[in-house]
């Protein structure tokens, strides 16, 4: 993370028109992104695949700072999430030399950024199956998530090895669970009361879905949590996702008429 003042004045903070056109009433609380397009970005530079998703890697950081600096501007934390669609249970079938080359930048990214999202007061959470990972990765990724555990800024969160109908089937065994031991009546089971056994249980919805690459789907990702979630797709890979595009999904977002399926 850009920790020193000179890195910081070379966010989208120091452009005075920030928030020209964004309402700072109106902020989404809770932004997730499918990072799409790490592997053609790769190719389309004449770079290998690995090399597309070290870029990709840099690019959270950016949209971690670009966020940081509008709650600045803002003068408070508006937007409180940011969910990461890191690695999905399906990457698993990549190839081998992808799939270990990816385990070393996810441990090499947490050991990198662990001081400075500690000391811009972010916290770091993880959704999906950690325990799938490699006991190395898991250990540099736990040291993070330990160390800013009791951080009160941004929340910034990683889909690991995830799946938004495995979490839904983990939902329904947690339930099953609580049934059998006679500690919660079928009757009693709600949508609100459903979502708190999710992964995101203490977790608001998102208000704003970004997806690169241009792809419209939704790739198994929140697949309870989107419901009446904003969509927003850009042809743009993730590696040249900037500041200034999340500025224009924002202002986007905050021209549609959100009515939950109501008139």
């Amino acid at each position: 993370m850009a920790t020193t003042k000179a890195k910081i004045k070379e966010g989208i903070l120091a452009k005075p028109d920030i928030l020209e056109g964004i309402d700072p009433a109106r902020l989404p609380r809770h932004i997730a992104f499918i990072m799409d397009g790490n592997r053609r970005w790769a190719k389309a530079n004449g770079k290998d695949k690995l090399a597309g998703h070290r870029a990709g890697a840099r690019t959270i950081r950016l949209v971690l700072e670009a966020v940081l600096d509008i709650n600045s501007a803002v003068g408070r934390r508006a937007v409180e999430i940011c969910t990461f669609y890191a690695f999905s249970k399906e990457n698993w079938n990549r190839s081998i030399f992808e799939v270990a080359g990816l385990m070393r930048i996810f441990e090499a990214a947490a050991i990198r950024e662990l001081e400075g999202l500690h000391e811009r007061n972010i916290k770091v959470r993880t959704i999906g199956n950690l325990d799938d990972l490699p006991e190395n990765v898991q250990e540099s990724i736990n040291e993070i998530l330990k160390t800013t555990h009791n951080n009160t800024g941004l929340l910034a969160n990683f889909a690991l090895s995830y799946s938004g109908r495995n979490e839904i089937v983990k939902a329904a065994k947690r339930i099953w669970s609580k049934i059998d031991r006679g500690e919660l009546d079928p009757d009693d089971i709600t949508e609100d009361n459903f979502s708190q056994f999710l992964d995101t249980g203490d977790m608001m919805d998102p208000d704003l879905l970004v997806r690169t690459s241009g792809e419209m789907r939704f790739s198994n990702f929140l697949l309870w949590q989107i419901a009446y979630t904003e969509l927003w797709v850009t042809d743009l890979y993730w590696p040249d996702f900037k500041g200034e595009h999340l500025l224009q999904a924002i202002r986007d977002y905050q021209k549609r008429d959100r009515r939950y399926g109501g008139a």
